[in-house]
């Protein structure tokens, strides 16, 4: 396991976004540059079969790094995301894995869990073990949302 410093790569944009089979996450500011440190979990972090299953990345928005205040009042940003097509329980476990494995790093960070789904109805997925785990780790509710996806900061 790699650490997150090894495997970012920053960013400075007004539209950050990567894209898996047809699924996109977007994090956009029209009106200001977003600094964001972009680390591909899957492919860096946790690669070996010992890591378990994981996320496909996690965006950084350090506030101490943005040029503008886009954050205002609130604290460093991180979003874990998995690009996921069907199978949204096997997503809640790669995103509990993955937090639970690299929170430690982030700690001053406010955790936040997405899933980017190319399903439009989207089945009761709260009542899953995965999915209560992951609620009580971040104490957040679980974004499950149909692609393409955007979030305005």
């Amino acid at each position: 396991m790699k650490t997150l410093n090894e495997c970012f790569q920053t960013e400075t944009k007004h539209k950050i976004y990567r894209e898996e089979e047809g699924k996109e996450i977007s994090f956009v500011n029209e009106q200001y540059e977003i600094v964001c440190d972009v680390v591909p979990i899957e492919k860096c972090v946790l690669t070996g079969k010992k890591d378990g299953r994981r996320c496909d990345y996690l965006f950084l928005f350090d506030k101490a790094k943005q040029i503008y205040a886009i954050l205002k009042n609130k604290k460093s940003l991180a979003y874990y995301v998995e690009l996921k097509g069907i199978l949204l329980e096997d997503a809640c476990e790669q995103l509990y894995n993955s937090i639970e494995k690299t929170k430690i790093q982030i700690q001053d960070f406010e955790i936040n869990a997405l899933v980017v789904s190319s399903r439009e109805y989207v089945p009761k997925y709260d009542n899953t073990d995965w999915n209560r785990d992951l609620i009580r780790l971040i104490r957040k509710q679980t974004q499950f949302e149909v692609t393409p996806h955007t979030i305005n900061l």
